[in-house]
């Protein structure tokens, strides 16, 4: 083989992924994958880390919290149907929460493909319903490409890596055994994004008439920072947005303020003197923040359930850039692209005349003190107590898992731009801890935290091995309880209630068999996988323990944090008395109408 013009397969895709800065391989190895990997081994000098995962869905995870926090994509490697199988769920995430991932799946020879076909033998991992991979993962990726013949792969290789480019969205690769190690051409020429490769009449001029026109219409304003700030690199363009909003066009002491929500928290620095919150922006929210004057302006902010509470909060109250599109009111304007348009409304801000503009400033509750270490331990004393020692400790990313962990976490403030995590879109419980691994690889200058509840890290507490095995600091908090508290809440939120409802059917009044937990020795997790295992049951238990962790910066730590099985995150209780569980059938305002 003429090296100067050719290459294995393998040694191509190597090549393209050293050239897009993948610096991370996160999976479980099998014989369907080894050529690759084995290439990427052999090159002692190649930038790619191969990591070892417990399973597919601790690498899928791990793969996403890289890509999301360092901005770069990552990779996964996995073998035949068994592996990907695993991970969909992973990868169904990432492209959901638009984070850069190159799943790589090893499938069987072509020989044996023949076989199955023709002769009807079942190879491992094989169902014998054809092609059966890439049809699960084609709905939930970009690109997706069966390589089956040297000639045509680097063709192939080079449209997926293409489109992981062009839309920062899942890829998927899948490659024959055979290939692998089959002679092709080298690369030719740099891969580069198709963003913007298309010929389309600018919409964004409309769109900033559109929202000046509104904006002047309704003299009182708040900016809504989304996640898109942070996918984009666009933080410092919406700061300049927000100072020219200010120094031009604010009335005095009425300053234009921003609001973040689960999804995009932490995209700018909470110490920013104009942020007031982090705040789930229900249509009746919106309406009392913005009044009959007034407008929300969403800067990269998505309408997730999480945010909204699962409601259509467009109105002609509100102005939305996002996913290439701008709303204004009930106009939409396709094919604007963020930075686009945060450019473009800062120019006609500095350009147009004062428009006189009032600030609208959310009278949001902070999280109470806990001036007592006598006090049991709950949710609102420990993201209290994280918070204080985050204050302090500036470089901690803070990961947290879906449920209670979310919600209580909302309140925290976070110092860092970056600094905190979640999966608050597709929602999948046992993100956090294995997202924790990708992350400090992404930021090993930071020490990285996560709250993550008991039934979430009954799914992924393998990942807490991966932290030790790869020297990694990292902090898990598995907040205890002995429930699926958020699964119990949105079915029948009666059992958190002070007191419960006295119903007549006394299923209602407690919680569900069916969302206990087995219990487990949390504290004792390090003896098994490595690190330090702690139990806090107090306030002042917890503040020992995080005193012990600041003075131990290189080991892992598990903790073990008791909360009470009825208590709930802050936020939630003033909804208490209101809410009307799925299926609290007694409630006499069941069902939901709002679901129903």
């Amino acid at each position: 083989m003429d090296m100067k013009t050719e290459m294995t397969v393998a040694g191509y895709l190597k090549s393209r992924m050293e050239e897009l800065g993948i610096a991370y391989m996160f999976g479980v190895a099998g014989n369907y994958t080894a050529p690759l990997l084995d290439t990427i081994l052999s090159d002692t000098n190649s930038p790619i880390k191969i990591i070892n995962n417990s399973n597919e869905i601790t690498a899928g995870f791990a793969a996403d919290g890289y890509a999301r926090v360092k901005g770069k994509p990552s990779a996964v490697y996995v073998t035949y149907s068994v592996g990907p199988f695993t991970g969909l769920n992973t990868i169904a995430g990432s492209f959901v929460e638009k984070v850069p991932i190159l799943m790589i799946n090893g499938a069987p020879t072509n020989k044996e493909d023949s076989n199955e076909k023709n002769v009807g033998l079942l190879y491992s991992h094989t169902t014998g319903y054809e092609f059966i991979d890439i049809h699960m993962f084609r709905p939930i990726t970009v690109a997706a490409e069966r390589i089956t013949n040297a000639a045509q792969a680097p063709y192939q290789i080079d449209s997926v890596l293409t489109a992981l480019l062009t839309h920062s969205r899942p890829v998927y690769l899948e490659v024959t055994e055979d290939v692998w190690r089959a002679p092709c051409n080298a690369p030719e020429g740099s891969l580069s994004s198709g963003k913007g490769r298309i010929l389309t009449v600018s919409e964004a001029s409309k769109a900033i008439d559109a929202a000046i026109k509104l904006i002047r219409s309704r003299p009182k304003s708040i900016f809504w920072a989304g996640i898109e700030l942070q996918r984009m690199g666009l933080q410092e363009e919406f700061l300049e947005l927000l100072e020219v909003t200010n120094d031009q066009h604010a009335q005095p002491n009425e300053r234009i303020h921003f609001v973040t929500s689960a999804l995009g928290k932490s995209c700018i620095s909470e110490d920013n003197p104009f942020f007031d919150g982090c705040v789930t922006l229900t249509k009746d929210q919106i309406n009392k923040l913005v009044g009959d004057d007034g407008v929300i302006i969403g800067i990269g902010a998505w309408t997730i359930g999480k945010d909204t509470e699962n409601q259509n909060i467009r109105s002609d109250r509100t102005i939305m850039a996002a996913h290439d599109g701008v709303f204004v009111g009930s106009e939409f304007f396709p094919l604007v692209d963020l930075k686009t348009f945060i450019v473009a409304l800062t120019e006609a801000f500095k350009t147009a005349p004062n428009l006189n503009l009032k600030g609208i400033h959310p009278a949001l509750k902070r999280l109470a003190l806990v001036e007592t270490s006598d006090k049991g331990m709950g949710y609102t004393p420990f993201f209290k107590e994280l918070e204080s020692y985050i204050k302090q400790e500036k470089d901690t990313v803070l990961v947290v898992d879906a449920g209670f962990p979310l919600i209580g976490a909302q309140g925290v403030t976070i110092p860092e731009r970056n600094g905190f995590v979640a999966q608050a879109a597709w929602l999948a419980i046992g993100y956090s801890v294995p997202a924790a691994t990708g992350i400090k690889f992404a930021v090993p200058n930071k020490r990285v935290m996560v709250a993550v509840g008991d039934g979430a890290f009954h799914e992924t507490c393998q990942a807490v091995a991966e932290h030790h095995a790869n020297g990694q600091n990292t902090v898990v908090f598995v907040l205890v309880n002995g429930i699926y508290g958020i699964e119990q809440y949105l079915v029948n939120p009666n059992p958190f209630r002070k007191p419960p409802v006295d119903y007549s059917d006394n299923l209602l009044d407690a919680n569900y068999s069916y969302n206990e937990i087995p219990r487990w020795n949390y504290s004792k997790i390090p003896d098994a996988m490595g690190g330090i295992g702690r139990k806090a049951g107090t306030v002042d238990e917890l503040r020992t323990i995080l005193e012990e962790i600041r003075q131990t910066p290189h080991e892992n730590f598990v903790v073990e944090v008791s909360i009470p099985s009825k208590d709930t995150p802050e936020v939630l209780w003033p909804h208490l008395p209101g809410a009307i569980g799925e299926d609290e059938t007694e409630n006499p305002n069941w069902p939901p109408e709002s679901k129903f």
